[in-house]
């Protein structure tokens, strides 16, 4: 068998064929991915496992301390229990009052002196008036005057209306030129018979001037020249005849021109009605000037009355600034101020403390809040009542003023007077015990930016290492470190004490320690007061 093997061994199938290509084998690529492919994944799964573990070293960040929520449980304190004290001053309410001078002069008299009770009308002090009695005098002569010249200027006016209803004047005018002009025609209509009368008047002289002449010696010389002479005497008339007759013709034209213009102008009254619009207007300017004197007069008047000056409220005298003899400048714009100032008055009835209240007993006060007013002046001391909290505060004392409103003041009260005033808790409100004894989310007031209605606080959100900025609406329980947040925190959150003044919104933060003492003190203290009107009340840690 093994010869026939040996006989049988085929050598040809050990050719390679090179014309053939060579295909890899699955064993060489799964070579490949094992040796290359694979241990470069596990290196770059490596890099980015490191780098997302250690982001929060390599990535800016800003370290912050963060503090606890802390929860706490209100009980209801007393209505009047006292909250805090605070010292103040007695002052007028709403302020005092200053009487100046409203006219400038010297002051001749003054009438009264410091803490006198005035009525209201009362004269306090009267100025030097021989000046203003002389300027009232000359006003009211001018208002005189000018209610003459109003008087005739008004029965000018009562002449032009006339003149323009009854144009008497005119209608004379018009009668005379139509009667010349009817009295003109009538002689000329009279002018051709005398001209005929003329002519025959002419022709018998000169037949007896022919006569005479004809019997010669026969008559006498004189009757001769009496003939011619009236011969001369009817040429003479004959021609004066001849001669009128154009000439009334011309006056007759003339006459009815002036008759024609006559009856226009009384149809017009062009004049009647110009005078009487101009008799109007001197007594519109009349009156003006009578109403200006009228005007001048009351100025004088009132002039002299501001000589006295009176006291324009019930009230008592606060302190004097001007002496007899002194000068006040009156309503004058360039002068300094309380140059004109005499006196400075103040209802007794209306009294209040001006307290200093510390920045943090600021959140227990509320408008209409009672309190408990002690002077030296007035044993038992006095009721009051809260009525403003002011914007003005004391940089050097750290406090803020508050007005408090004293109720029925004594007599003895007076401005400027020291006072202590305790601040009482607030009456109590209809709420049930489950709400008095709810537990309460409270924070350190520190932490707290803004005011009610737009507070907000940094929370640190642990998870995305990022600060939020959250809004938050503030509770009416509260001690002096902390204040009760009703919604936008939860018991579980974190706030940022330490580093929270750069912060922005989703900014990253590196969290360096933990706060757990800030605002635990106040829990030992038995006394919560509440931000509002609502009753204090005493906090329990939970």
């Amino acid at each position: 068998m093994e010869t026939t093997m040996s006989g049988n061994l085929d050598l040809s199938q050990l050719a390679v064929d090179r014309q053939a290509p060579t295909r890899p084998s699955a064993k060489t690529t799964r070579r490949w991915f094992s040796r290359y492919v694979l241990p470069a994944g596990i290196l770059l799964a490596f890099v980015g496992l490191l780098a997302w573990a250690t982001r929060d070293s390599l990535l800016p960040s800003q370290p912050v301390t963060i503090v606890p929520v802390i929860v706490a449980k209100a009980q209801v304190q007393q209505t009047g229990a006292p909250l805090f004290q605070a010292a103040g001053w007695v002052e007028p309410r709403p302020a005092s009052l200053v009487v100046s001078s409203l006219a400038p002069g010297i002051i001749d008299e003054l009438l009264v002196v410091g803490g006198q009770l005035v009525n209201q009308g009362e004269p306090l002090a009267r100025l030097n008036d021989a000046d203003t009695r002389i300027q009232l005098g000359e006003a009211k002569a001018e208002q005189q005057l000018c209610e003459a010249d109003v008087e005739a200027a008004r029965a000018e006016m009562t002449s032009a209306r006339l003149a323009l209803e009854k144009p008497i004047q005119l209608q004379t005018e018009l009668a005379e030129a139509q009667s010349q002009l009817a009295k003109l025609e009538a002689e000329l209509d009279g002018v051709p018979a005398g001209l005929e009368s003329a002519h025959k008047r002419r022709e018998l002289a000169e037949q007896n001037l022919a006569k005479k002449r004809a019997a010669g010696q026969a008559i006498a010389g004189r009757l001769l020249r009496d003939a011619e002479a009236q011969l001369a005497s009817e040429t003479a008339a004959l021609k004066q005849l001849t001669v009128r007759g154009p000439g009334l013709q011309r006056q007759r034209d003339a006459l009815q021109t002036m008759v024609a213009k006559l009856s226009e102008q009384l149809e017009l009254k062009l004049d009647e009605r110009r005078r009487l619009a101009n008799a109007e207007a001197a007594v519109k300017a009349a009156e003006a000037r009578l109403l200006r004197s009228q005007l001048a007069v009351q100025a004088a008047e009132l002039q002299l009355s501001r000589m006295t000056i009176n006291s324009p409220i019930d009230g008592r005298v606060l302190s004097i600034h001007a002496t007899a003899g002194m000068r006040v400048v009156g309503l004058d714009p360039h002068s300094e101020k309380g140059s004109s100032a005499v006196v400075t008055l103040y209802d007794p009835a209306k009294l209040q403390v001006r307290v200093d209240v510390r920045l943090e007993d600021i959140p227990q006060v509320r408008a209409a809040q009672l309190a408990r007013i002690e002077t030296a002046s007035v044993p038992g001391g006095l009721e009051g009542r809260v009525v403003a909290i002011t914007s003005l505060a004391d940089i050097q004392k750290n406090t803020l003023q508050v007005k408090v409103a004293i109720d029925n003041p004594p007599d003895v009260i007076r401005p400027e007077m020291l006072a202590q005033v305790t601040f009482l808790a607030p009456e109590q409100e209809a709420n049930s015990s489950e709400e008095h004894d709810r537990l309460r989310v409270l924070v350190p007031r520190q932490l707290v930016n803004g005011g009610e209605g737009d507070a907000h606080i940094w929370v640190a959100n642990l998870a995305t290492k990022t600060a939020e900025r959250r809004a938050i609406t503030l509770g009416q329980a509260g001690t002096e470190e902390l204040v009760e947040v009703v919604s936008g925190l939860t018991p579980t959150d974190k706030l940022i004490s330490g580093g929270r003044e750069a912060l922005s919104a989703d900014e990253r933060i590196r969290v360096t320690a933990e706060d757990h003492t800030i605002g635990k003190a106040s829990l030992t203290s038995s006394r919560l007061a509440r931000v509002n009107s609502e009753p204090s009340t005493n906090l329990q840690g939970r």
